[in-house]
């Protein structure tokens, strides 16, 4: 059977990848593209209009006007993050599939919007890194038993600054910020880590520059139960990590009772301490089950088995996680701890 899916608007540039890694599937079918505001795009409608061959009947600037005429199985969607909640709800209204891009969303109020709108219908998040095989690999480690319970996670996440310049990236009201850029992934995939485990309470601080409008750098504490985690996030990094890792390196540490996991040591994926081997090892990642290669692959398999999306793909999940998140947020903003928002 052939899928067909829309993707519709590109303000995340990660956009072009999940049309890429679609076309490339051979029981998926990308039937139309909409963009209703290019000018906030950062991602590339033009190129993929080009590299999908598209006739201009099956080009859209509405997306209503898109999903009536070509009536897909899903739509995948990069709408800039304030917009989240108003696009799924749009989407909801056709029964059909959606694949939203990170973050689930702005705020936990619009996360709920969402949940209440796909309940009936397939909704998975799109996380780049949730098709890397490094992290399938660390939680497997953890699920063994490797290092005991974890106690303790550091997450550094950024990159050389969002491109381009004066993109909605740079716009708070938008959800820009390289807080809400990255410290969903770092409370997403501890949280995944974690077994599912959130921390009781949370402190946060930001630094905006004076001539921006939202922070370049963000450092979040969270108190567990049996200790302290730290998420920080940055637009400093020297080099883009795809490009040329970074000093310092981005990545997890994860610290349990009987041992670590690295994924930021220069030259192996991952680096393991225990207590029987306490100078360490490294650990290549075993290849990804088929489902987890890309986006593309793993929306097929939900369709194809009928199943429900599981962990950070999980908008569920992700809503958790996020908990973490908006209390990043207020806590920047009130200057104080805070207990986990509900």
């Amino acid at each position: 059977m052939t899928w067909r899916f829309v993707g519709a608007n590109f303000d995340q540039m990660h956009m072009n990848t999940n049309l890429e890694w679609l076309a490339d599937h051979p029981d998926c079918e990308v039937v139309a593209l909409c963009d209703e505001e290019p000018e906030t795009s950062t991602g590339s409608f033009e190129r993929a209009v080009s590299d999908l061959d598209l006739p201009d009947d099956r080009v859209y600037d509405d997306l209503d006007r898109c999903l009536e005429a070509s009536a897909p199985d899903v739509v995948v969607g990069c709408p800039r993050n304030s917009l989240h909640a108003e696009f799924v709800e749009r989407v909801a209204a056709y029964d059909v599939g959606v694949a939203i891009e990170k973050p689930l969303a702005h705020s936990l109020e619009d996360a709920d919007r969402m949940l209440e709108a796909m309940a009936d219908d397939l909704f998975v998040v799109n996380w780049p890194v949730a098709w890397d095989p490094v992290k399938h690999e660390v939680k497997r480690l953890v699920e063994e038993g490797t290092i005991g319970e974890i106690i303790e996670v550091q997450y550094y996440g950024g990159n050389a600054g969002a491109p381009p310049e004066g993109s909605w990236f740079y716009d708070p009201d938008a959800g820009g910020g390289s807080m809400a850029d990255y410290l969903g992934y770092g409370a997403t995939f501890s949280t995944w880590f974690r077994g599912g485990e959130l921390p009781e309470a949370v402190y946060a601080d930001a630094y905006v520059p004076e001539d921006l409008a939202v922070d370049v750098q963000s450092s979040t504490s969270c108190r567990y139960e049996e200790g302290l985690s730290t998420l920080q996030t940055t637009w400093r990094l020297l080099t883009n990590p795809w490009e040329i890792q970074p000093q310092p390196a981005k990545g997890y540490e994860l610290v349990g009772s009987e041992g670590t996991i690295s994924t930021r040591e220069r030259g192996v994926p991952i680096r393991v301490t225990t207590e029987e081997r306490p100078e360490g090892y490294a650990v290549e990642p075993a290849p990804l089950e088929a489902r987890y290669e890309t986006l593309a692959t793993y929306l097929v398999h939900c369709l194809e088995t009928d199943s429900e999306p599981q962990g950070p793909a999980d908008p569920a999940f992700c809503r958790e996680a996020q908990r973490i998140v908006e209390t990043a947020r207020r806590s920047v903003e009130r200057g104080e701890r805070l207990a986990l928002a509900e």
